[in-house]
């Protein structure tokens, strides 16, 4: 399988738990994915029309795409044309699922919760709290609150504004059928955490699975059924949700293998990727598989540089690098960047993994652990 994406290396342990060989392109070509397997690296000013100008021939099988990606839809219908089969959604289906227009229509019409948007050339908004959003975007980058200047807003046509909604963010998995879907598992995000020194509305990883109420999940549910139908979407894709008392409001679609798919796979367990596959080999599942229950919490946080930092030689990951298990065993570290990588402020360092007895555990433990290395990595 080849896996292309800013970053492949959670999808291609997917792919091993799910009994398949990848092979990777993207930004990163880390340390523990190079170990894993076939890795090419794509220097980020050739991203991401790059992917198009490499040998996708070299092997045979699936592809599929990761983060980022699916900004770019036609980018996926030529590669898609030059591969085959794809594992994932064409370039119609990400163009309606980035177009909050089309997704406030499929929730409106189903009359569920949607946030309220404004768009370049619809007037004034309303009163409240809003943020500014970019149409093409991923992991939180470019999203920030407004602060009530219009001439911003009519300045970045590639923007729109959507209401605030308070409350806890989580992340719901599904798998969706075109017209169907079954949730895989929720997860609590952590977004902008100062502890990791991510920026504000960043993504910075995830605990899961989130335990939520029968009727809760039932809603949850039926949202990601609606959106299946709405935008056909089909195999694994992921919508971040704020829960407001006990009601789902969805403030993104993602079309893809989401960051948060890993957790659960060493959660539940599960090989998301074997269920993904089947929906790219036939028409539909006759019956939606029963998701195996959670035997343990997980967690997975993301530490970000608070200064620029060369990755240094020595260090607690280099347990994880010598001594790679099986697949489904669950890493203390994981994207971990080359020897003298140069890391600027701001951006992702490596990736922290803990399993726990509870949630509340799991956070605890994730904190001291990102305490510990960015003191490991920054007060030496």
């Amino acid at each position: 399988m080849l896996i292309v994406g800013a970053s492949a290396r959670a999808a291609a342990f997917s792919a091993l738990r799910a009994g398949l060989q990848p092979e990777c392109i993207d930004l990163f070509a880390d340390a523990d994915l190079a170990a894993l397997c076939p890795t090419q690296r794509l220097a980020v000013r050739g991203y991401p029309r790059g992917f198009a100008t490499r040998d996708l021939f070299r092997t045979q099988g699936p592809w599929l795409y990761t983060g980022g990606l699916e900004n770019w839809p036609a980018l996926i219908d030529r590669l898609a044309a030059a591969r085959q089969p794809l594992w994932g959604n064409r370039g119609d289906v990400l163009r309606r699922s980035h177009s909050p227009l089309v997704l406030q229509k499929v929730l409106q019409d189903a009359k569920l919760p949607c946030p309220a948007i404004h768009v370049v050339d619809r007037g004034v908004p309303g009163e409240g709290r809003w943020v500014l959003k970019p149409l093409c975007g991923s992991g939180g980058l470019g999203i920030r609150f407004w602060n009530g200047d219009l001439s911003l807003l009519a300045s970045k046509r590639r923007t729109f504004l959507q209401e605030f909604i308070d409350g806890e963010s989580c992340s719901a998995v599904y798998v969706g059928m075109g017209d169907d879907a079954f949730l895989l598992g929720v997860t609590r995000q952590l977004i902008g955490l100062d502890w990791l020194h991510a920026p504000a509305f960043h993504y910075c990883g995830s605990v899961g699975p989130l335990a939520v109420a029968p009727l809760v999940r039932q809603r949850i549910e039926r949202l990601g059924q609606v959106l299946a139908r709405g935008l056909s979407l089909r195999g694994l894709f992921g919508v971040d949700c704020i829960l407001r008392d006990g009601t789902p409001w969805p403030v993104e679609v993602n079309p893809r293998y989401t960051a948060s798919v890993e957790v659960l796979e060493h959660a539940v367990p599960v090989a998301a990727l074997s269920w993904h596959g089947r929906v790219f080999h036939s028409a539909r599942f006759e019956q939606p598989p029963d998701v195996p229950s959670a035997t343990s919490f997980v967690g997975k946080a993301i530490l970000f540089a608070r200064v620029r930092l060369t990755f240094p030689v020595n260090g607690p990951w280099e347990k994880t690098l010598a001594f790679r298990g099986p697949p489904h065993d669950l890493p203390a570290f994981a994207d971990i960047p080359r020897a003298g990588e140069c890391i600027q402020k701001g951006q992702p360092i490596l990736t922290c993994f803990v399993r726990a007895e509870s949630e509340t555990a799991c956070f605890g433990s994730l904190r001291q652990m990102a305490e510990d290395l960015d003191q490991w990595l920054f007060d030496r």
